[in-house]
């Protein structure tokens, strides 16, 4: 534990104390005798550096050369202040003197030098510190060199006499993977030749072609050669095809030929066997079957479908065979093309269906026949046969319609039905409604109305309700209004609702419901909607509802017992809204002034 200088200070000065009590060291009257150079408090004869104010007493210490805060060697007295001073310590131990980073001793590690992961032989015993700088406490795969992190795989090489890249299998050593062999050693062992550094690996071959044509024949050996030298040519180990003849170029395959007469490259007869080349022998052929052996022409059959025997371009469906040259001959196919019905006649070659059409508008009539024909549809005959009326031009197909406009004044009436008619309807037959005509016979009218009476000529009518047909005009006296409450009465035909009135026109309303015949709008005295509350609507001074107190001083503030009167915009005078005045004979005893602002407040709202 350390000693501050505090506490060796009372410890000297005890000490000088006893030495009074023995006689020495003090001048009379008591005064301290003995030296303190430096001045440190600690005196001379007990200070270990009576010169040196910042140190004055020995403690027990180890030397600290890399500052790791252990110590090293024997143990040693040091002259000091509070604390040992830098480079001692009082904890002893250090196994690496010169290194900070290192100071305890621990077992069972495992070297990685180079901090790759990979370890070296272990365990071992190390110096290290807190952290474990190049070991590690669990081993890693094995390590062929620790200290270069590049490598960490061994593998074996093999002695390399002759230099050629490739070793004979004798004396190997282990080393790093990936590193430059040693010299005189290799990675790649099996050297078929030790002695010759232009041979060392053996390939095997598994084909030979003796006159090089490409083939061969299956024959397995071995050849030495150089590391990256390939198969000599003829040698091969992939496969290629058979030669029927290897010492022979022009001679590698077995093929049947066949005697070809007429020399248009194919054969007929029976065919023979032999070794060969690319051609057969002269007068021969690699292909058999000719249909014509004598004519250089044809020489192989056709299968067909169709037959153009006319050469118009449609065929018949007509299958056989025929012998040919390079393709079929003309007029044999084997696609169809349109479907002629005369192949004899170049002329005709479409079968129509078609009807007779005597009056040549497109559309027949009667049963449908078949006609052999152009390409265009024959005079007189058309393709659909449902001709209305075979004797007109202008009137071929059934027409459907839903309306009739037989007045022509463009409005309809539903009536359906069918005539028989050219492209259109005719005028005056639709299949949409133009408005309904209450009168198709009449093109003066067209619409029904529904009207009233109307008497005194106000717009609105009265009475029985009649439908009328017209040309969509209101007729004479009459209205398409019936809701006049007084039909006698030009200025009034409205009825109208009120809740509210105000007779004595004051623009203060009274609640009373009825109903009131008039114009457009509701006329006053009479409304829909309340504005404020009249208490007496036959006086237009009284307005109003007011709780009023009798104000006998007359200083604006009453008093008990309050009345509820109609009163208008103002307090009548003797009557006050307030009722709190303590003393109503006397003006000058009243509540607080801000009464005046309240009723004025009161009076305004």
């Amino acid at each position: 534990m350390r000693t501050t200088r505090g506490s060796w200070l009372p410890l000297a000065l005890a000490l000088t104390t006893l030495h009074v009590g023995c006689g020495s060291g003090l001048e009379k009257g008591g005064e301290e005798t003995r030296p303190d150079s430096d001045g440190d408090g600690v005196v001379d004869a007990q200070d270990c550096a009576p010169t040196d104010s910042q140190r004055w007493h020995e403690l027990w210490g180890y030397a600290d050369t890399d500052g790791d805060g252990r110590g090293h060697g024997l143990r040693e007295r040091v002259c000091a202040a509070h604390g040992l001073p830098p480079g001692w310590t009082a904890q002893e131990g250090d196994c690496a003197p010169t290194d900070a980073s290192a100071w305890r001793n621990a077992s069972g590690l495992y070297p990685d030098s180079d901090l790759d992961g990979a370890t070296g032989p272990g365990p071992v015993s190390a110096c290290v510190g807190d952290l474990l700088l190049r070991y590690r406490e669990q081993p890693g795969p094995p390590d062929c060199d620790d200290q270069d992190g590049r490598y960490q795989e061994s593998t074996v090489v093999y002695a390399d006499v002759d230099g050629d890249g490739v070793g004979d299998g004798a004396a190997p050593l282990t080393v790093c993977a990936r590193k430059p062999p040693p010299e005189g050693y290799a990675s790649v062992t099996g050297d078929c030749a030790p002695e010759d550094p232009l041979r060392g690996v053996t390939r095997d071959y598994l084909y030979r072609d003796q006159d090089r044509d490409g083939m061969g024949v299956e024959t397995f050996g071995q050849l030495c050669l150089g590391r990256d030298e390939p198969l000599p040519a003829g040698y091969l180990d992939a496969w290629i095809p058979a030669d029927c003849d290897d010492t022979d170029a022009t001679k590698y395959r077995m093929a049947e030929f066949f005697v070809d007469t007429d020399g248009d490259g194919f054969g007929a007869g029976l065919g023979v066997s032999s070794c060969t080349g690319h051609t057969p022998p002269a007068g021969h052929s690699f292909v058999s079957g000719d249909c014509a052996p004598e004519d250089a022409e044809r020489w192989r059959r056709f299968d067909y479908t169709y037959r153009d025997a006319d050469g118009d371009g449609d065929t018949v469906w007509s299958p056989g065979n025929v012998c040919g040259g390079a393709q079929l001959p003309p007029g044999y196919l084997t696609t169809g093309q349109g479907d002629d019905c005369d192949d004899r006649d170049a002329t005709v070659r479409v079968r129509w269906e078609l009807y007779r059409d005597a009056d040549g508008d497109g559309v027949g009539v009667g049963p449908r026949s078949f006609v052999c024909a152009g390409t265009t549809r024959p005079t007189g005959y058309a393709a659909t046969g449902e001709d209305c009326a075979d004797d007109d031009a202008a009137r071929w197909q059934w027409l459907s319609y839903a309306y009739r406009d037989v007045d022509g004044d463009k409005y309809t009436v539903a009536a359906p039905g069918q005539l028989c008619a050219g492209e259109a309807l005719p005028a005056g037959y639709l299949n949409f409604s133009v408005g309904p005509d209450c009168d198709d016979m009449n093109a003066s009218v067209h619409k029904t109305l529904r009207t009233w009476p109307d008497l005194d000529g106000d717009g609105v009518g009265a009475g029985v309700a009649e439908d009328q047909c017209t040309n969509g005009q209101t007729p004479a006296n009459r209205s398409l209004l019936g809701s006049d409450c007084a039909d006698d009465d030009s200025s009034r035909w409205m009825s109208h609702s009120y809740r509210h009135v105000d007779r004595d026109g004051d623009g203060f309303t009274t609640p009373e419901a009825g109903a009131l015949c008039a114009a457009a709008t509701l006329p006053a005295p009479y409304f829909i909607q309340a504005t404020g509350n009249d208490c007496d609507d036959a006086n237009a001074a009284l307005i109003r509802w007011a709780v009023l107190y009798p104000d006998n001083d007359g200083d604006g503030v009453g008093t008990e017992p309050r009345r509820i009167l109609c009163i208008g915009t103002t307090v009548p005078p003797g009557l006050s809204i307030f009722g709190d005045d303590p003393n109503d004979h006397d003006p000058s005893t009243m509540t607080d002034p801000e009464h005046e602002a309240l009723e004025t407040f009161i009076l305004d709202f």
